[in-house]
């Protein structure tokens, strides 16, 4: 009798010593709490952290969306077996938007996230700014367009530019009154700016100098003064069309200067003509591809004249280069085919 009793006394201790050995190894409780004191730019995030017996460490996490992007300092939630109240001052917040926040803890038996929750700064959120492209382009200047939008609140505005991303100029400061639409805004450079060269710009919207919104760099090229002249290649296969339909295709590039960069180059039309002596008897229009490359094809059914022809026809290809305000117009040397 004295066995047994002792027998289920020991397993009796062994439970015990067993549930404290789980307790004593359970990672922490948390829980997500409230937000306290919420400013344009801060607000002071709640939660409660149960160490659950086993030195524990928590921080919160926040951001623009669930993926958070901020973590906190870390900070000890003590040892105990009971939920301890803890904060965090979020700083450097955008006023007027939405942000995601959870609280973690961590010890030695693991890490513990709290539920995601959401909560949204005070005041008015930043302008909205989109930069434009620029308009009436010329060997001096250059108009910078845009559109803000308020959010609001009175907005000032202006553009940066200069030769490079890094800018060096501002244009006047204007203001809008509060709204809540986009508006469309713009600023000349006309008269300050030198001939073909390349100029960076973007849009720039302040709330009173606190809350300030970047567009996008764009960039653009005065026409330069005077125009240089590409060069051209190409030509026409195949050289001598025996059969009918009489299929000629017409390939070529286009070579401006190398200081100019190819989305400048690289554009405009090709005109490609054919003359039975002095009259034209096909025309064919070309675009020039971003590779400074063009190709296209003409094709004659018959072979031309006025009267029904006989025998082969030969005919003369003049191929030119439509003028751009970048570069100026140019041909390839003539080529001679024959049909038939």
């Amino acid at each position: 009798m004295r066995n047994t009793l002792k027998a289920v006394a020991a397993g009796l201790l062994i439970g015990l010593l067993a549930t404290a050995a789980a307790l004593a190894a359970a990672s922490p409780s948390v829980v997500t709490g409230g937000t306290s004191h919420v400013q344009d730019t801060s607000a002071v995030l709640n939660g409660t952290v149960n160490p659950n017996g086993s030195s524990t460490t928590y921080y919160f996490q926040w951001g623009l969306t669930s993926g958070y992007g901020d973590n906190g300092t870390p900070h000890s939630a003590g040892a105990g077996t009971k939920a301890v109240a803890v904060q965090r001052t979020a700083s450097g917040l955008i006023p007027g938007t939405t942000y995601h926040y959870r609280v973690v803890a961590t010890n030695q038996s693991g890490t513990s996230v709290g539920a995601d929750r959401t909560f949204k700064t005070a005041g008015h959120p930043p302008p909205g700014v989109s930069t434009g492209p620029a308009t009436q382009l010329s060997t001096s200047g250059a108009t910078l367009t845009g559109a803000v939008n308020p959010a609001g609140a009175a907005t000032t505005w202006w553009f940066e530019w200069g030769g490079t991303p890094a800018y060096g100029e501002l244009t006047a400061e204007r203001t809008l009154a509060a709204g809540a639409s986009a508006e469309n805004v713009s600023s000349s450079l006309q008269g300050l700016l030198a001939p073909g060269t390349i100029y960076h710009y973007r849009l720039v919207a302040s709330h009173g100098g606190t809350v300030t919104s970047d567009g996008a760099d764009a960039s653009f090229m005065t026409y330069p003064s005077p125009r240089p002249v590409p060069r051209i290649g190409a030509s026409t296969k195949p050289r001598h069309a025996r059969r009918r339909p009489y299929v000629l295709t017409t390939s070529g590039g286009i070579l401006g200067p190398s200081w100019m960069p190819s989305q400048y180059a690289c554009a405009g039309d090709v005109t490609i003509r054919f003359f039975r002596g002095i009259r034209q008897v096909a025309f064919t229009l070309a675009g020039v591809e971003p590779n400074c490359t063009f190709a296209a094809q003409t094709v004659f059914q018959r072979l031309p004249g006025r009267r029904r022809v006989h025998g082969p026809v030969h005919l003369r290809v003049v191929i030119r280069y439509v003028s751009t305000p970048y570069l100026a117009t140019n041909r390839a040397s003539y080529e001679r085919i024959t049909l038939g």
